[in-house]
């Protein structure tokens, strides 16, 4: 049979397999939202067993039995989450009331030197009207602030209340990381030996390199961009260097960061945001060309284009599972599609070990 599928005109084998991975893929879609809020927790139950494996592995390397070292890494993991919210929580509710507070004052401090620009502008003649935008900012911007708090505080209230979901996750990612390897192997079993080794090694290596890659570069992002601004002396930097932390996780996230919090800054003072930005870029530049590529490795093969389309269909699609897959699927379906099959490089023992984890997540 598989002989015969592969005689056959390559245009003609696409127009056969086409039609059936369009079905699937659709009746997929509606599983999956039918299926919600469930599905979502599935997924991020496989991301956390995912990233927590490695400490598990890392003590499991310390000779600690490896049920004990799963249950020592939730249990600490558990505990970080609890000192995250009871500490940092608090500060992010009062610095985002903050700024919603001073906004009007910053936006009146901008539209005061607005002012001095649009006078030379009319009077050199140009068709610029500066003063109208302000004016719409200072109307809206402080109202949408009030309510992103309201927002923020209901959707903790929420958070709290689901605390069903928050446990199930948990103890999803517990079977995951007790049993994983057999949920995979179930749902790999209907392909080839060969297929399914390609498959699985894809997978493990470019979920690797993504959740791994981009978790650490949120962490010394967020903490390298908090530092500068404590050092420029500008307002709420905890805050403000909180958001670009976590817009990191999302490819190019940094960079709407930058530009979010620089142009709040701008408000209160055009000279610091202006050093802001600018300090930011060198930063971003030394950890992209200097860091990154030794976090990232070859990740991810697509080009930009399709890593941004990648994140608007998994976002559309799916959500919140889809905007923390969404890139790693692309380039896993990427590597599959890629009619080189050049074998990968031999790595490490202890790359070797990182790159079994979608397997192992477990196992």
């Amino acid at each position: 049979m598989n002989d015969f599928f592969n005689s056959l005109n390559p245009w003609l084998r696409i127009s056969l397999v086409l039609p059936l991975i369009v079905l699937n893929g659709w009746l997929f879609i509606q599983l999956f939202q039918y299926f919600e809020p469930l599905a979502t927790i599935f997924v991020v139950a496989t991301v956390l067993a995912f990233v927590l494996n490695y400490p598990v592995q890392f003590l499991q390397k310390r000779r600690l039995n490896r049920s004990w070292a799963i249950l020592l890494v939730l249990v600490a993991t558990l505990i970080g989450l609890l000192a995250l919210v009871i500490t940092l929580l608090p500060t992010l509710f009062d610095q985002v009331s903050a700024i919603a507070d001073q906004l009007p004052n910053w936006l009146f401090a901008v539209e005061q030197k607005l002012q001095v620009v649009q006078n030379w502008a009319t009077a050199h003649g140009l068709p610029i009207n500066l003063m109208h935008l302000t004016e719409q900012t200072a109307e809206q911007l402080p109202n949408e602030l009030e309510k992103l708090g309201d927002e923020t505080i209901l959707l903790t209230i929420n958070a709290v209340g689901g605390l069903s979901s928050i446990l199930l996750t948990f103890v999803l990612t517990f079977y995951f990381l007790i049993d994983g390897k057999r949920v995979w192997e179930v749902l790999f079993q209907w392909l080839p030996q060969p297929q399914r080794e390609r498959v699985l090694r894809s997978l493990q290596s470019d979920f690797h390199s993504y959740l791994i890659g981009q978790v650490t570069l949120s962490l010394l992002m967020g903490s390298v961009f908090t530092a500068l601004l404590v050092i420029l002396g500008a307002p709420y930097s905890f805050v403000l260097g909180f958001t670009v932390g976590v817009m990191t996780l999302i490819p190019f996230g940094d960079v709407l960061g930058y530009i979010l919090v620089c142009l709040l800054l701008a408000a209160h003072s055009p000279s610091l945001a202006l050093i802001t930005l600018v300090s930011a870029i060198i930063i971003d530049q030394i950890i992209d060309q200097a860091i990154a590529p030794r976090i990232l490795g070859s990740f991810t093969g697509l080009k930009p284009v399709w890593v941004i389309i990648a994140l608007l269909l998994g976002t559309k699609l799916f959500g919140f599972a889809g905007l923390l897959t969404a890139v790693p699927l692309a380039s896993f379906i990427n590597t599959l599609l890629d009619k080189d099959e050049t074998p990968l490089p031999q790595k490490s023992n202890e790359q070797s070990d990182a790159d079994r984890s979608l397997a192992e997540t477990l196992s």
